[in-house]
């Protein structure tokens, strides 16, 4: 009986404790980071890098893409596989993108309100 509670407690603290996702795997909160400063790096070459015709746009956008992943503390290695195990579980891909989409409209709603606060005085 002692056994059967000793594992019980056990199994249900490793259940809690153990992450979503496995070791080596960015867990969802750093994903999101990072997939949340790679859309700004392709924001920011689309709408300014592009018109600018003395830039290599593949090379700028190689090279925003490694301060990203070295500001979040990763690699494109850790990245790429991280993105690939994501999509083989959509499950654990839809909470990712569907935080991140909430977090996106909540940013763009809060630089809304600043810009109507600024044009209104």
């Amino acid at each position: 009986m002692t056994k059967l509670l000793i594992f019980s407690v056990l199994f249900i603290f490793y259940a809690c404790s153990s992450s979503p996702v496995p070791r080596g795997i960015l867990p969802p909160e750093r994903m999101q980071k990072v997939v949340y400063d790679l859309i700004r790096v392709d924001e920011f070459i689309n709408n300014f890098v592009v018109k600018d015709s003395t830039v290599d746009v593949k090379k700028k956008r190689s090279s925003l893409y490694e301060q990203a992943f070295k500001v979040n503390n990763t690699n494109k290695k850790e990245f790429y596989s991280s993105y690939k195990y994501y999509q083989q579980h959509p499950d654990i891909q839809r909470g990712l993108f569907d935080s991140l989409y909430e977090s996106l409209n909540r940013k763009k709603g809060d630089a809304d309100s600043s810009v109507r606060k600024r044009t209104a005085q």
